[in-house]
């Protein structure tokens, strides 16, 4: 369930991502989506994760769930067409030939890139997972 100032804390998440680095396990596309859903709800569904640091501790992890659309609704429940997300919502998008979860921001998908916060477009959604 959103907070009710979840508007100022989504505000407030986004800006604090904004020009922080892509780093695995702490901001990487899972850690990204799950930070943005704790500053909507207070509620971080990664808190019970083994901790990572490297590609093949995260990789290991997708694996495990059989891939990254199943480990997302692992911790966020059934996905929804991407035609459905809103501002706070999940994404799973494809970029550059790989998937990656994000935040929608309304228009685009938020996600984490190599020198910080990277918009995606809405087009690239494979499938959401409302918050």
């Amino acid at each position: 369930m959103k907070l009710p100032d979840w508007q100022k804390r989504f505000s407030e998440f986004g800006k604090a991502r904004a020009r922080m680095p892509f780093a695995w396990g702490s901001n990487d596309c899972c850690t990204f989506a799950a930070a943005g859903v704790e500053a909507i709800t207070g509620v971080n569904p990664m808190a019970s994760v083994e901790p990572y640091d490297s590609e093949f501790g995260a990789m290991r992890r997708v694996a495990e769930a059989g891939g990254l659309q199943a480990l997302a609704s692992e911790y966020l429940g059934t996905s929804v067409s991407p035609l459905l997300a809103s501002v706070g919502d999940v994404v799973l998008v494809l970029n550059e030939d790989r998937e990656m979860l994000g935040i929608c921001n309304g228009v685009n998908v938020m996600a984490p890139g190599e020198l910080g916060m990277v918009a995606l477009g809405m087009e690239a959604a494979l499938a959401a997972w409302k918050i």
